[in-house]
C-alpha cells in the first residue's frame, strides 16, 4: 500500500515536471516566433518608411527632356565666316614677273614721292602756326618747294623708267607681235595715263595747292591787321615767288614726261605693228639715253 502511494506520487510528479516543460518550451517558442514576427514587422514598416520618405530619384541631365541639345560647334556653324583668302593665294596680288606686278611697282613709286612730301608738309603745318614762326622758318618754307621741285623731276624720270621697263618686259616675250602690240596698251594706261594723272593730282594739283591754301591764303592772309605792313608785304610776295616758280617748274616736268612717255610709246606701237623688232630695239636704247641726260641735269635751285 505504501509502496504504491509512492509510486502514484512519482508518477505525478513526472506528469507536472513535463506539463511545465512542455508549457516553457510552448512558451520560449512561441516567444521566439513572436519576436522574429515584429521584427519581420519592423523591417517591413522600416523598409516601407525609407521607400516614402525617399523622394524619387531625378533624371539624370544626360537623359532629362529639358536639357538643351548641344550646340553645334564653331567648325561646323553656318554662321562661321569663310575663310579669307591670304595676299600670296589672292588672284588680285600681283605675280613677279607679270604686267600685274609692273603695275603694282609703279604704283609703289608714285604713291612713295607723295607720301614723303606730305608727311613733311604736315611738320611745316603743323610747326608754323603764326607769322612770327613764318618769319623765323623762312628758310624751312624755300627749302620745301625746293624739294617739291626735285621730287618732282625725279618722279618725272622715275616714270620714264618704268616705261622703259614695260616696254623690255613686253618686247624680250615669247609671244608674237600681234600680242605684244596689245600689251603695249598696258604701257599707256599704267605708266602714262594712271601715273601721270597721280603725279598731277597729287602734288601740282593737291600738295602745292594746299601750300597756298594754309600759309599764303590764310596763315599770312590773316596777320594783315596784326604786324607791320612792310613785314607783312615782304613775307606775303616771297611765299607767293617761291610757290609760283615751283608750281610752274612742276607742271613743266610734268608735261613733258608724259609727252616723253606718250611719243615713246606711240614709236613702240609703230614698230611693233610693222614687226621690226630692230626698230623697237634702237627706239628704247634712244630713251634710255634720254633719261641718263635727264639725270645728269636734275639740280636744285
Amino acid at each position: 500500500m505504501k509502496k504504491k502511494l509512492i509510486a502514484l506520487l512519482l508518477t505525478l510528479t513526472l506528469t507536472l515536471s513535463a506539463t511545465a516543460c512542455g508549457a516553457q518550451s510552448t512558451a520560449d517558442t512561441s516567444t521566439v516566433t513572436n519576436t522574429s514576427t515584429e521584427q519581420a514587422d519592423a523591417a517591413t514598416e522600416t523598409k516601407n518608411t525609407q521607400n516614402e520618405d525617399t523622394p524619387e530619384t531625378e533624371p539624370s541631365a544626360e537623359n532629362s527632356e529639358d536639357t538643351p541639345e548641344t550646340e553645334p560647334s564653331v567648325e561646323n556653324s553656318e554662321d562661321t565666316p569663310e575663310t579669307e583668302p591670304s595676299v600670296e593665294n589672292s588672284e588680285d596680288s600681283a605675280k613677279p614677273g607679270t604686267l600685274e606686278a609692273l603695275e603694282a611697282d609703279v604704283i609703289k613709286d608714285v604713291g612713295d614721292f607723295v607720301s614723303g612730301l606730305i608727311s613733311e608738309m604736315d611738320t611745316l603745318v603743323a610747326e608754323i602756326d603764326s607769322f612770327d614762326k613764318y618769319v623765323e622758318n623762312t628758310d624751312r618754307m624755300e627749302t620745301f618747294y625746293t624739294k617739291v621741285y626735285t621730287d618732282s623731276s625725279l618722279l618725272g624720270i622715275c616714270l620714264m623708267e618704268h616705261a622703259v621697263t614695260y616696254a623690255d618686259f613686253i618686247l624680250n616675250s615669247d609671244e608674237g607681235f600681234d600680242e605684244k602690240y596689245e600689251n603695249l596698251d598696258e604701257l599707256y594706261d599704267v605708266v602714262y595715263e594712271d601715273g601721270g594723272d597721280e603725279f598731277y593730282d597729287r602734288i601740282y594739283d593737291g600738295i602745292l595747292e594746299d601750300m597756298y591754301d594754309i600759309f599764303y591764303d590764310e596763315l599770312l592772309d590773316n596777320a594783315y591787321d596784326t604786324v607791320p605792313y612792310d613785314e607783312w608785304l615782304d613775307a606775303r610776295s616771297n611765299e607767293y615767288e617761291w610757290w609760283l616758280d615751283t608750281r610752274s617748274e612742276t607742271y613743266e616736268i610734268w608735261l613733258d614726261t608724259r609727252s616723253d612717255i606718250y611719243e615713246f610709246w606711240l614709236d613702240l606701237r609703230s614698230a611693233t605693228f610693222e614687226k621690226d623688232a630692230d626698230e623697237a630695239a634702237e627706239i628704247i636704247a634712244d630713251f634710255k639715253e634720254d633719261i641718263e641726260d635727264l639725270k645728269a641735269s636734275v639740280q636744285t635751285r
